[in-house]
């Protein structure tokens, strides 16, 4: 009876002390070309938090965080297979997402791409404008 209740409590430490620890990244956006100059990189953080080009996290707010998880999840066959969707034109942005699955490129106006890749760039832009100061 005392071992059972000696594992019971190791378990339950075990459990306890993988609660409460950082949370992972859920996607990162990088964002180059087109107006802006150089690039920006964008991390979304599973806990609603965001950072651009390592500075501070700041909040987001809900919605974009499911747009974000919604992102990342229909992106996951895309970056398994490390899809690619290029445009021509020197003036298009150009856009890398990566996540846990793999890295998706593309650069604005893909001839041919999934929907995804449309809400990935809105996305990005949003995340842009709030967290690029």
């Amino acid at each position: 009876m005392r071992r059972a209740s000696l594992a019971a409590g190791a378990v339950a430490a075990v459990f306890l002390a993988g609660c409460g620890g950082p949370a992972g990244d859920l996607i990162a956006l990088e964002v180059s070309g087109g107006p802006v100059k150089g690039t920006e990189h964008i991390v979304v953080i599973e806990d609603g938090r965001a950072r651009c080009n390592a500075g501070p996290l700041e909040e987001i707010p809900n919605d974009r965080l499911l747009d974000a998880r919604d992102v990342e999840r229909k992106l996951k066959p895309l970056a398994e297979s490390g899809a690619s969707y290029p445009a021509p034109g020197a003036d298009r942005r150009h856009y890398v997402a990566r996540t846990k699955d793999g890295a998706v490129r593309w650069s604005e106006g893909p001839q041919g791409a999934p929907a995804v890749i449309g809400k990935a760039t809105l996305l990005a832009l949003q995340l842009e404008r709030q967290v690029c100061h």
